[in-house]
């Protein structure tokens, strides 16, 4: 019996065509998206499988300035250390820093340079935390001794080819020779921990400068029991108060799991690239959902949609002794065939669509996903699942007619059947409305931060990496720039706006024990005419001032305040001039001068206290502000100028407005997913509501034939047809409105500067969804009106 439900099945796809090719189609488009989907959400779920990954955490600093809370996953360097040696319970420790505290490294090998992003310094312990797969070395010795790295395997065979590197050398920076001590095992695209070089910690010179205050080291641990987390997190109050004393209450350490280190990391400052948001996929569960239940909703309404044409199919197979049970088996059988169908194209479709979910979303999902275990068990859940919903309602439908109803032409319509697709292709475009609004906010958002005054001016600004020169090639690469004729003018920087300022606490006086945390930035140069800074008082740093003899010979250094900082001092710009605040980056440093307020730092967050400096530190970037002209031929002139001072160095540079625009870039991709995804999604409901015209326009088949006999036109029935769907969309659209507006608003509110919601966006939303829905249905409309009224009235 099954096997002839099967077989008339196959027969019935094969018999209406068109019919079989919408409903796969529109099922195989919802199937791609979702799959893909899941296959994302599968991976992100498969990060940081390393072995004793139940016993393995990361520090976390809680820091509360001046009433503002924030998390950090570096620590100060001395807190591994000093954990493992008085909990026992701690089994390893490694401490980690990424190179130049973010910045590219240089490697040299023979005559090859290479710029490396992902060199990251580590304790031996690492090895161990992370489980290293050393292909080549001793695991516990290979990173014990100075002066030694650890290559990954394809770093490896980049620098040496198929030879063995084991105890060759490597040149960092110019200046640093390293030993490779072991090659390990690429690090899998579901790791946090994202290193592609490993020197040994002991190399970078801050396994002998331990602090309490430089919390810049994330550091991981490996307890012998993961209950032992209480019992560690409980003393970490204690050490704190012991070493630092009474500063150290604005903050307080945690353990994070590394179970939780990848999802729940999105408000954590951390070195990684590879942060998740588990909020983000949740969201992505809700719209895989959401896209199948729209699939399964397009199947409903055309196959009941088609009622009509099968009620005499139904009506002879109840006259010769049919009953329900096996009609409801014959139409699942249908659904099942044509779901299998879909769920083959759709995951063809999906495994198309990898690079190009890729490209838009900036994410890295492979195809060994499509190997994970639940993948594979979801599918058989998935196609009974999507047989059993998209099945149901058309199948009951079907069954129910009695055998008069299924045998008389044009009876077998019921009230509540209609009032039940109508629902859902409401759903439908309420969903799509909800996903075009999202669209029209995003993109908004992202052009008010494009175009947003920050306060200084970052175009034709190019910042060149100094990372690999000292400080007379410094100076002599500095001169050959400043005399090109492209060339404005120039400052040699720690940092620019986004990247590579430091971190300090700014008091009040002594009494003001928590303070307000500010950014420095280590200056030599014409810092305000490169970024176009306002100067509201005062004047800019120098270079470093020879000494006051009322200061015991000591260096004197300047600073310069922006506006915040000074409010936060309760004092106005021409008050602070001369003053030595508690800033601790010197004891000899004053105030000469106050700049406007400008954004650092991207809109996600508000303006802080800022101060640029001159005090000793090393300068990493030289700032270049350069005249507008052939960009290729200035860039070319200052590559030219950059190797005639270090031939052997590379020309690392990125230029300040495209920096400021990776700041987004995330965001960005999300609002290209979006679009991507909403696009998918109208589409998916137009073939509803395509289906659902189609069987209005057959049901009204009689009516629509009078009409015309009493002197309708094709204009005016067009226009009656069509609106009912308006009338549908105009629900979907007012459904539709709160909840965009408290789903988008919770989205903008992750920036501190935002724009407004305006009620022209939802409008346009929903203009975009009527054209649409006219669109869709005006081919059923025009087709209905111009029928002959003969053909519909014969039978009368």
């Amino acid at each position: 019996m099954i096997r002839n439900h099967f077989k008339t099945a196959w027969r019935n796809l094969l018999k209406n065509k068109l019919f079989s090719l919408l409903n796969i189609f529109g099922l195989a488009l919802g199937l791609a998206a979702a799959l893909l989907l899941s296959l994302f959400i599968i991976q992100e779920h498969s990060f940081d499988r390393f072995t004793n990954r139940e016993k393995i955490f990361r520090y976390i600093a809680h820091i509360t300035y001046n009433g503002t809370n924030m998390l950090w996953a570096g620590v100060p360097n001395a807190i591994g250390p000093t954990v493992k040696e008085n909990m026992p319970e701690v089994q390893r420790s490694a401490r980690t820093l990424l190179n130049g505290f973010g910045d590219n490294a240089s490697i040299r090998v023979g005559e090859d340079a290479f710029i490396e992003s992902r060199l990251y310094w580590a304790d031996p312990d690492i090895v161990e935390i992370f489980d290293l797969n050393l292909l080549h070395g001793n695991r516990k010795t290979a990173l014990t001794e100075p002066n030694t790295i650890l290559l990954s395997e394809s770093k490896a065979k980049q620098y040496f080819g198929n030879e063995n590197p084991l105890n060759k050398t490597v040149e960092l920076d110019r200046n640093t020779t390293l030993k490779v001590t072991g090659v390990y095992a690429d690090l899998p695209m579901t790791s946090t921990f994202d290193a592609e070089l490993i020197g040994s910690f002991s190399t970078s010179g801050y396994s002998k400068n331990i602090t309490w205050d430089n919390a810049s080291f994330e550091t991981w641990i490996m307890l012998r029991d993961p209950d032992d987390r209480k019992k560690v997190e409980s003393y970490l109050p204690k050490m704190i108060e012991d070493h630092v004393g009474s500063e150290g209450t604005y903050y307080t350490l945690s353990l994070q799991p590394l179970a939780d280190v990848h999802q729940y990391s999105t408000e954590i400052n951390t070195y990684s690239n590879r942060k998740g948001d588990a909020s983000q996929l949740l969201q992505l569960t809700y719209l895989a959902i959401a896209l199948l239940l729209m699939a399964a909703i397009n199947y409903m309404n055309l196959a009941t949609a088609r009622a009509q044409q099968r009620s005499k199919e139904v009506g002879v197979s109840k006259t010769l002794g049919a009953r329900r049970k096996g009609l409801l088996s014959k139409f699942y059988a249908e659904t099942a065939v044509l779901t299998f169908i879909a769920i083959g194209i759709g995951l063809a479709l999906a495994v198309m669509g990898i690079p190009i979910f890729n490209a838009l979303s900036g994410k890295t999902l492979t195809y060994d996903t499509l190997s994970h275990p639940i993948f594979w068990v979801g599918l058989p859940l998935l196609w009974l699942s999507l047989t059993l919903i998209s099945g149901l309602y058309p199948a009951l439908v079907l069954s129910s007619y009695t055998p008069l109803e299924a045998l008389q032409k044009g009876k077998v319509t019921r009230a509540g059947s209609i009032l039940f697709r109508r629902a859902l292709v409401v759903l439908q475009f309420s969903a799509s409305i909800v996903l075009i609004v999202g669209v029209v906010i995003m993109h908004r958002q992202m052009d008010f931060m494009s175009h947003r005054k920050l306060g200084y001016n970052p175009e034709n600004v190019l910042a060149i990496n100094l990372g690999s020169l000292n400080e007379q090639e410094r100076d002599a690469l500095r001169n050959r720039i400043g005399a090109l004729a492209p060339t404005r003018s120039t400052v040699v920087s720690q940092a620019f706006p986004g990247k590579g300022e430091s971190s300090h606490t700014l008091r009040k006086d002594d009494s003001d024990k928590q303070g307000a945390m500010f950014y420095a930035n280590r200056v030599d140069g014409d810092i305000e005419e490169v970024l176009e800074l306002k100067l509201l008082a005062g004047r800019m740093v120098k270079e470093r001032v020879d000494s006051d003899t009322t200061q015991e010979g000591g260096w004197i250094f300047e600073m310069v305040l922006n506006k915040h900082a000074v409010d936060y001092l309760g004092l106005i710009p021409e008050e602070v001039i001369g003053k030595k605040p508690l800033a601790g980056i010197g004891d000899n440093t004053y105030v000469v001068g106050v700049v406007d307020n400008f954004n650092y730092a991207s809109l996600h967050n508000p303006m802080g206290a800022y101060a640029f400096t001159n005090t000793p530190q090393r300068l990493r970037y030289l700032l270049v502000r350069f005249a507008t002209g052939d960009l290729r031929t200035t860039l070319r002139q200052y590559e030219q100028a950059f190797k005639q001072v270090v031939p052997d160095a590379p020309f690392d540079y990125t230029f300040l407005d495209s920096h400021l625009e990776s700041l987004y870039l995330a965001d960005r991709q999300t609002a290209s997913v979006l679009l991507a995804f909403s696009i998918l999604a109208v589409f998916v409901g137009c073939l509803g509501l395509f289906g659902l015209a189609a069987f209005t326009a057959e049901k009204r088949t009689k009516e629509i034939g009078v009409r015309k006999v009493l002197g309708a036109t094709v204009t005016s029935l067009v226009r009656l047809i069509s609106l009912d769907f308006v009338k549908l969309v105009v629900v979907a659209f007012v459904i539709a409105c709160p909840l965009s507006y408290w789903g988008f608003s919770r989205w903008l509110d992750n920036f501190a500067y935002r724009i407004d919601i305006q009620w022209w966006m939802f409008a346009a939303a929903g203009l975009a969804a009527v054209v649409i829905a006219l669109l869709t249905v005006s081919f059923q409309a025009i087709k209905a009106a111009v029928a002959n009224p003969v053909e519909s009235l014969r039978d009368e």
